[in-house]
């Protein structure tokens, strides 16, 4: 039976993603593992509490008792509450786990040396350039990766005889605008440019860089910037940034092989660290080696492949968007959907599954609230996708993750799974098989916001066309006896009448009128003459077979009308009727013999179909029934 291995991350990371999950394939392909990398998108202790609850929920979607291990890449989590759920989690399973790039107490841990590699860039900084006076962005100030970085910077000029002012030091938080904001301020109050701002990541040098170009300073001729990840956007900036390689594939690589290793018993280092090593660009004022320049003209080609990917995926979002718009039905949107994917889907995905939860439809009907934290037992796969053939609807056990997911499958497979949600409340999840593109920019966030967008259009769809079938229903419905009202002969009785007629079958149209109803309300009050007319109303459907339209057609007057046989059927009709108005009148204690006339007409194939001359023959045949119940008293 293959191994699985449970992943954990972040989407936002996607260069790092792109990296670790390179390494972390390799060698689950070499040994024959499944990987089911669970990702959110979310972006830290500011988010709305509504995006972080739906973003995270995704990590409560899998048992980690039915997994062999965990990889964490815990550095790419922005909450509190992810680590601690999944740590908790780990333990409780007794499962082997291990933290990639960020340290986490009792967890095995593989990550970068950020000190060496940073003591080497600083160094080239020193001896090549000359650098006296610099500058040093931090990433958070308690952040271990940072104070490393910034370490290594200290001890590196302190081998030169120089010291890293305090004021010196300035904090961009890992991000572009407050890279830029920090700048901006350590600017005002310090005239005289450093020789070089040394940044503890590629997205504050390139922020750096940016904005000192903005104010006219020259990178590198007037100030030289390095940066830390190597990341491929930093490769394809102008100039090239000068950083630090952290040899994420090895890592991810070695993620899978320190898991698979402890399963066998064999001794591993509970914590490791992997040499990280100055990569020299032209943000330092270098000329591009061969290699750089190779790097640089893929990164350029995959920049302009991702373009245009991204313009495409635009337009078929339009598309998805005009596919959905008017569906009404459950059914409707899973087949508005497959037609769509199986039509318009381009991104070399061969395996695609949304699972709803399993009332996200009926909880319309009743009025429940959706999950907020977890799924539900069973998963509705509304829509899938497999080898490029869409899949039947069905439900299945939510714990199976992938449906139809077979173990013993030949080969290693890589399962991306998302949550599907809305306003807190998850709506599901949303599985792509193998490695997608997507996974690594951040159009895939993008595609499943607008998917979720438009699951929530249908959802409105239906919840609409459930009050517009709601308001049909009381605008054909009499209060009192709960029957069809007479509106309902258009819109109902005739209509089905038209239809039997036109399909060759007999159809019967079936008049009664309550005995005395005037006598009733005048002698015993209005009271009893409703509980008359409910009565009326609950014999009718008792007696009529289920499927004819049974309407009060106005005061003590009813009106039914269904496919039938010939006259000896309506005629043992009309006697039940009698008799169970006998009977619920002594039931009832009722202190009047509740009495209806009852006529029929019978509308035959080759008659023609005269609703008009339908109704006065019924009508007729319902009087003569009544004189001859007067003659009998």
């Amino acid at each position: 039976m293959k191994k699985k291995i449970a992943v954990f991350g972040n989407g936002w990371s996607n260069e790092y993603l792109m990296m670790v999950i390179s390494g972390i394939r390799k060698c689950a392909i070499e040994h024959n593992v499944d990987i089911f990398f669970f990702m959110d998108y979310s972006s830290g202790e500011w988010q709305d509490e509504n995006v972080k609850a739906g973003e995270m929920n995704i990590f409560t979607l899998p048992d980690l008792g039915k997994f062999d291990g965990v990889i964490l890449l815990a550095n790419t989590f922005h909450l509190k509450a992810e680590y601690e759920y999944l740590i908790n989690q780990i333990f409780l399973n007794h499962i082997p786990a291990v933290s990639l790039e960020y340290e986490l107490e009792g967890i095995d841990y593989l990550g970068t040396d950020n000190y060496s590699g940073m003591f080497e860039l600083t160094e080239h900084l020193l001896k090549e350039h000359h650098i006296r006076n610099l500058l040093f962005m931090s990433g958070p100030k308690e952040n271990l990766e940072s104070m490393a970085r910034k370490q290594a910077v200290e001890d590196a000029i302190g081998k030169y005889g120089l010291a890293l002012k305090t004021e010196n030091i300035i904090y961009g938080d890992w991000s572009y605008d407050p890279a830029q904001e920090a700048l901006l301020q350590w600017m005002d109050k310090n005239p005289q440019l450093p020789d070089a701002i040394i940044c503890a990541n590629d997205v504050m040098a390139m922020a750096v860089c940016t904005l000192l170009e903005k104010k006219g300073i020259n990178v590198p001729g007037q100030v030289k910037v390095t940066g830390y990840d190597r990341l491929i956007s930093g490769i394809m900036f102008s100039p090239v940034l000068t950083s630090v390689g952290r040899n994420w594939d090895d890592i991810g690589y070695r993620g899978i092989k320190h898991l698979l290793d402890r399963l066998e018993g064999k001794e591993v280092p509970r914590h490791e660290k992997i040499v990280s090593k100055a990569e020299i660009g032209e943000s330092c004022g270098c000329k591009l080696c061969r290699e750089s320049k190779k790097l640089l003209r893929a990164g350029h080609n995959m920049g302009y492949n991702q373009l245009v990917d991204n313009v495409l995926l635009a337009g078929r979002m339009c598309g998805m968007a005009e596919f959905m718009s008017d569906v009404k039905t459950p059914e409707e949107f899973h087949l508005r959907l497959n037609e769509f994917w199986s039509g318009q889907y381009e991104y070399g995905v061969s395996e695609l599954y949304l699972c709803l939860n399993e009332h996200f439809f009926s909880s319309l009907k009743t009025g429940d609230k959706l999950e907020i934290k977890g799924y539900s037992d069973d998963s509705d796969l509304i829509c899938g996708l497999r080898d490029g053939k869409m899949l039947e609807r069905k439900y299945f056990k939510t714990n199976i993750l992938v449906p139809d997911y077979d173990e013993d499958s030949i080969g290693s497979h890589m399962y991306t799974f998302l949550p599907v949600y809305r306003k807190k409340e998850s709506y599901g999840y949303i599985v792509f098989g193998n490695e997608v593109p997507m996974l690594f920019d951040y159009s895939m966030n993008t595609w499943v916001s607008n998917l979720e967008l438009n699951i929530e259009r249908v959802r409105q769809n239906l919840k609409m066309e459930d009050m517009n079938r709601e308001l049909v229903r009381l605008s054909l419905t009499d209060a009192l006896s709960g029957l069809y009202n007479r509106m309902a002969c258009e819109k109902l009785a005739y209509p089905f009448m038209r239809e039997c007629h036109k399909a060759g079958k007999n159809c019967a149209l079936l008049f009664a009128d309550i005995n005395k109803m005037k006598v009733i309300n005048d002698r015993y009050g209005h009271y009893q003459g409703d509980l008359a007319i409910c009565t009326m109303a609950e014999v009718l459907k008792e007696v009529l077979p289920k499927d004819w339209i049974i309407l009060r057609y106005g005061g003590d007057e009813f009106m039914a009308s269904g496919e039938c046989g010939e006259e000896a059927q309506l005629e043992e009709i009309k006697k039940r009727i009698t008799d169970r108005l006998k009977k619920k009148s002594k039931a009832l204690e009722l202190p009047y013999t509740l009495k209806a006339g009852v006529g029929f007409w019978i509308v035959r194939e080759k008659d023609e179909l005269d609703l008009a001359d339908c109704l006065k023959r019924a009508d007729e045949a319902m009087y003569s029934m009544k004189e001859m119940q007067h003659q009998e008293k």
